[in-house]
């Protein structure tokens, strides 16, 4: 029987957060205890499991510094700090970034921490309640709490070996001894992160492939100007940036860290955010590189330019390996099968773990039967499933840390002899690759690169790092500097053309950590001017990213009076109703398609309204769920055939319950503000929807918190 295969890619990566001698953000610590050590350690109880790791070389100097040098990051420095010799800041750091950790999955299961959380106000905490609760917290709760934020980190892989299983038994009333022992368990599972990525390589078990070293979005530097292609309308910043020698470089230190570290060269390369275009495949392929990766659309679009633009391209061709020609020989190129990469990074972590790894597999094996049924038993020699995601952000969604998930799918593909997993390099040697004559320039986000230029923001990030890299040449070319000087200050420029910080500029994501990455991009094209002697231009010491806006929710603005019946033509009935934009709160995984687009809320005296835009008809296999929490609880259920409540919550024993519905073109809600218990002096409604296809749950928005609004109780 002919193997399907499947290729899962984990793309390991976090952006270089070291200024001034420390690590502003935890995250190299804390996903390298928690995933990056379990997402291959596991692979140790599957053997017949063969995977792709890619690592990114900003990540591996990070976890290396960490290990060699013992280096700290803020939080940690906070952390070790005795509980007695806190001060009012280090307090205030404490309560405003201590939880920042998945609530249900890694706050809730805990008594003590969900107490401590509960004490700094939960969710409604602000910087303006510091002086409220802080005085609350005695030396102990300072002391736990320092505990139990590194501890929930902890992966599955650790977390019941010592002395970590004694702290999550114990509790509460840690010691100072206590904190200190549990730091260096952190160090401990950091320092085999790497030496358990040679030696699985080694046995043959897992393939390590590369980034470019700092994370740059190769097109983009090699001309930025290339984003015209795929979005003809963007405005482009005012200086043009063409330095494909940067490109090369970032390249050429990535592959000379592989080799210092595995050996040998690296095969394979995913591009930074599947960012691919034909002169960054010249330059991989100049560098010896064998295979790349982008995603299914690049594929399509690609497909296109060959078929005079042709739309109605095969799906089953994603399943193909491809190579394109290049002056420097051949490179091979895979594209990730979006739905199935995206089930793992948004939809599974929300169902029943052993459900999510049968239906994985079963849609696995559909695809190996539609490859059969088109194209011949034989054709599966040559055909690959790509499931290519991150592989750190998405685990704190699920139960488990993932792992209840990922040890059901291992088994059920391990015992399944139509399916076969694969390293990338040891398939690509061998199968019949098909020619790709030309090759679109995008990334794995819709097919372009605006999420990294385009706004303002992205625009005057590109503006000033151009800015700062003219400067540099021209000192350059003076010649009255030091080599050493000159090395730093490019390494400074290499980090600035990371693509995390646009990731954050731009109204596409958002993060509590905004301002750190905006001061840690500025600083780096500071440190350039430091390093030289010269003075730093002052539109650098200026923030480039607006105002932090935790959600993008617009409040609304008078009473409405919308008719429910589903149609979209009476968009004017909903002026002046709030909305909550789901496109705008993207976080660190971006979610290339969703179903729930826009929720648009409101009300008026008597009622309260909501409606849901879609980016795709509901079918009779969807149902939307409304979950009102506040002023009373209410859970109802609709679909095309009617609607069940799920649970009530009342406030008072009436039995009133009039709501209005239409699932249609979209979804439009009435109910009214006595069902509701929102008369009176009731000050806010508090609510969230959930999507549901064939009964699983595929979306929940907001992804967590609620959506909260004040009512008004006289219209505007």
């Amino acid at each position: 029987m002919e193997t399907i295969k499947v290729a899962f890619l984990w793309h390991q990566h976090q952006p270089y957060y070291k200024e001034d001698g420390e690590y502003l953000l935890p995250w190299v610590r804390f996903h390298g205890i928690k995933d990056y050590w379990d997402m291959v350690r596991i692979l140790d109880d599957y053997p017949k499991i063969k995977q792709t790791f890619n690592l990114a070389p900003s990540l591996i100097i990070q976890i290396i510094d960490y290990v060699k040098n013992k280096a700290e990051d803020k939080i940690l420095k906070l952390t070790l700090k005795k509980a007695q010799e806190l001060t009012e800041d280090d307090k205030f750091e404490i309560l405003k970034n201590f939880f920042m950790a998945n609530f249900d999955r890694m706050i809730k299961p805990y008594p003590r921490y969900l107490e401590l959380f509960n004490k700094r106000g939960g969710f409604s905490y602000n910087t303006e309640k510091f002086e409220e609760v802080s005085p609350n917290f005695t030396e102990q709760d300072w002391l736990d709490l320092q505990v139990w934020y590194n501890l929930v980190w902890v992966g599955e892989y650790s977390k019941y070996d010592e002395p970590f299983k004694r702290f999550f038994e114990k509790g509460r009333n840690f010691t100072e001894e206590e904190k200190q022992l549990l730091i260096r368990g952190h160090y401990e599972i950091l320092s085999r992160i790497i030496p358990k990525h040679v030696e699985a390589q080694e046995r043959g078990q897992i393939e390590v492939s590369i980034s470019p070293f700092y994370h740059p979005i190769l097109p983009l530097l090699c001309d930025n100007s290339i984003a015209k292609i795929s979005s003809p309308d963007i405005k482009l910043p005012a200086k043009k940036f063409t330095h494909p020698e940067d490109a090369d470089a970032q390249i050429k230190k990535s592959i000379a860290l592989y080799t210092e570290i595995f050996g040998k060269m690296p095969n394979g390369m995913w591009p930074s955010e599947g960012s691919i275009s034909e002169e960054v495949l010249n330059l991989m392929a100049e560098n010896k590189i064998k295979w790349t990766a982008s995603d299914e659309e690049v594929l399509f679009k690609s497909l296109a330019l060959e078929n005079d633009k042709t739309k109605n391209i095969d799906r089953l061709k994603i399943y193909k390996p491809y190579y394109i020609k290049t002056p420097f020989g051949e490179i091979k190129i895979v594209f990730r099968d979006r739905i199935l990469s995206d089930l793992i990074g948004f939809v599974y972590s929300s169902w029943n773990p052993d459900d999510s790894a049968r239906d994985l597999v079963n849609r696995i094996l559909k695809i190996r039967d539609d490859i059969i049924k088109n194209e011949g038993e034989e054709a599966l020699k040559n055909s690959i499933i790509s499931i290519i995601l991150d592989g750190e952000n998405c685990w704190e969604y699920y139960q488990s840390d993932g792992k209840d998930f990922l040890r059901t799918l291992y088994w059920l593909i391990s015992n399944d002899e139509r399916i076969e997993t694969v390293r990338l390099n040891d398939f690509l040697a061998n199968a019949e690759a098909v020619e790709l004559k030309k090759v679109f320039p995008g990334s794995w986000i819709n097919a372009n690169f605006k999420i990294w230029i385009g706004h303002e923001e992205d625009n005057r990030a590109w503006d000033l790092l151009k800015q700062t890299r003219d400067f540099l040449t021209r000192e350059i070319s003076k010649g009255k500097h030091s080599q050493d000087k000159i090395k730093k200050a490019w390494e400074e420029i290499y980090i600035a053309e990371g693509s995390d910080w646009c990731w954050w500029f731009g109204d596409e994501h958002v993060t509590a950590q905004a301002d750190e990455f905006d001061m840690l991009f500025r600083k780096h094209l500071i440190r350039v001017y430091e390093i030289l002697g010269a003075e730093p231009p002052i539109e650098l010491l200026h923030p480039i990213k607006r105002k932090f806006v935790k959600f993008f929710i617009v409040e609304p603005k008078k009473f409405i009076y919308p008719t429910v019946d589903g149609s979209r033509t009476r968009n004017y009935e909903w002026e002046g109703a709030g909305y909550y934009d789901v496109a705008q709160t993207g976080m660190t995984m971006h979610q290339t398609f969703t179903i729930v687009k826009r929720i648009y809320f409101g009300f008026n005296e008597a009622n309260f309204f909501i409606r849901v835009d879609t980016s795709k008809d509901l079918t009779q296999n969807h149902k939307i769920e409304i979950h009102f929490i506040e002023p009373c609880e209410i859970r109802i259920e609709f679909n095309h055939e009617g609607f069940s409540v799920r649970k009530i919550g009342r406030k008072d024993k009436q039995e009133i319950f009039e709501i209005k519905y239409a699932f249609k073109e979209i979804f439009e809600f009435a109910i009214s503000r006595k069902t509701l218990c929102a008369e009176g002096e009731i000050s806010k409604v508090k609510f969230h929807i959930h999507v549901y296809e064939d009964h699983k749950a595929i979306e929940k928005w907001p992804k967590e918190e609620s959506i909260v609004i004040n009512f008004k109780n006289k219209a505007q």
